[in-house]
């Protein structure tokens, strides 16, 4: 998955649907870094891209670029950040062009974006020392969501930035301050003040997003500012992983060409409401291929106020890997269960290995199977971690375990989620 805001690349709550299979994921580049030109197979996020083994980081712990398995699965993903976007390289984007089907005649769609477009702002992030060898400079995209100056965006898109300069759509720009982050999200507020140009959005309901509905993307895709795409809703409940590693779970996945630049910007519906922040894409080529994905607002309503306060935000861990188990590997590993979450290692000092799981470090028959959390079955790691979302740092939870074919059940009290270098 592309990454679509300024992070370097990209990687990927309600319960999961069955597991996908392992795609590439290229995090959009922060939207573009002028001292990092994109290259084939990199994720297009902002982050760095990666190859992905995505340890559960159920408090998993590593991969950007997303999805599957939280845990130890491999991913043949290209998760491109959509994040920073350098300006010289404005060789693809078509700005403004719908360029999937969408059930919305044109006339609605251009009179949404005249409504909306206002509260959309371009962020361009800078760091390092201002000079050619070290300075680097990224574009991505804000949503205003209030009239006291704060701005919505991506983790990725302001990670590591020295300056960040919103600018509007009149042209006007002001100096922003990063007021919190989530890297575990992928979300951050930054704050400006006294701009007579804050057009604030209206945040939907992202529980209600079904298959098939419009969906209208606007962003800053390779430098473009202002620039809309339309298409619909084509999948929900999908996996990613977010720049610390951390699994994200019930992204939302549209058609609506989205590209590196677009992080951070707003997803939104047929009534012009926000229903995602654009996070990342799915891609082998750094571009948009029709798969996009972005964090439902919903997930972002519930942290806004922290992030505006800079309150440092928890999220439950078990600090563990893990893949999920499908019929093949439990046949070539000769698994005693068919389906379920193998731990494949534990972090050290982590939850789970305080509460005396098992794992060997690589997958084997060795390792412990988690086949329920609290009386609910799992069978994909993506479904642990749904579960483990609705949950607080500190709360219990009881694992049922098959270990060496019997059944056990073990407490583990959750800890706060330790992200990856």
């Amino acid at each position: 998955m592309q990454d679509l805001g300024p992070h370097p690349d990209d990687a990927e709550p309600s319960s999961a649907g069955p597991p996908e299979t392992p795609r590439s994921l290229t995090p959009l580049p922060s939207d573009f870094e002028s001292d990092s030109p994109l290259s084939p197979q990199a994720p297009v996020r902002t982050f760095p891209n990666r190859s992905l083994v995505v340890l559960l980081v159920l408090g998993l712990l590593v991969g950007s670029l997303g999805g599957g398995v939280i845990g130890t699965a491999l991913f043949n993903r290209s998760h491109v950040s959509l994040g920073k976007n350098t300006p010289a390289a404005t060789t693809a984007a078509s700005a403004g062009a719908a360029t999937a089907a969408s059930p919305l005649p044109q006339s609605a769609i251009a009179a949404i974006y005249q409504q909306v477009s206002p509260g959309v702002v371009t962020l361009q992030t800078s760091a390092g020392n201002p000079t050619p060898r070290s300075f680097s400079e990224a574009t991505g995209t804000g949503i205003v969501v209030d009239s006291a100056g704060n701005i919505l965006t991506n983790a990725h898109v302001v990670s590591g930035a020295q300056q960040v300069r919103v600018i509007f759509k009149d042209g006007t720009s002001t100096t922003g301050t990063v007021s919190g982050v989530d890297n575990s999200d992928d979300l951050a507020i930054v704050h400006v003040s006294g701009s007579s140009e804050l057009h604030p959005l209206s945040l939907g309901n992202s529980d209600a997003v079904q298959v098939g509905d419009t969906a209208l993307a606007i962003g800053t895709p390779f430098g473009l500012s202002e620039s809309l795409t339309a298409g619909i809703i084509s999948g929900l409940n999908r996996s990613a992983t977010a720049p610390n590693g951390r699994a994200l779970s019930g992204m939302i996945q549209t058609d609506a060409a989205i590209n590196p630049g677009n992080s951070g910007g707003p997803l939104l519906n047929a009534a012009g409401a926000v229903i995602g922040v654009n996070e990342s894409i799915q891609s082998p080529i750094q571009g948009n291929v029709g798969i996009g994905f972005a964090v439902p607002i919903n997930t972002a309503k519930g942290l806004i106020p922290q992030l505006e306060k800079g309150i440092a935000i928890q999220h439950p861990w078990l600090g563990i890997s893990a893949q999920s188990i499908t019929p093949g590997s439990a046949s070539s590993l000769g698994l005693s269960e068919q389906s379920g979450v193998l731990v494949v290692d534990l972090v050290a000092g982590g939850p789970a290995e305080k509460a005396g799981l098992h794992a060997s470090g690589n997958p084997d028959a060795s390792d412990d199977i988690i086949t329920a959390i609290d009386g609910h079955a799992v069978t994909t790691v993506e479904q642990l971690t749904a579960y483990l979302d609705t949950k607080k740092v500190g709360d219990q939870v009881t694992l049922s375990i098959t270990r060496g074919g019997q059944h056990i059940t073990v407490k583990v009290t959750l800890g706060n989620f330790q992200g990856t270098p």
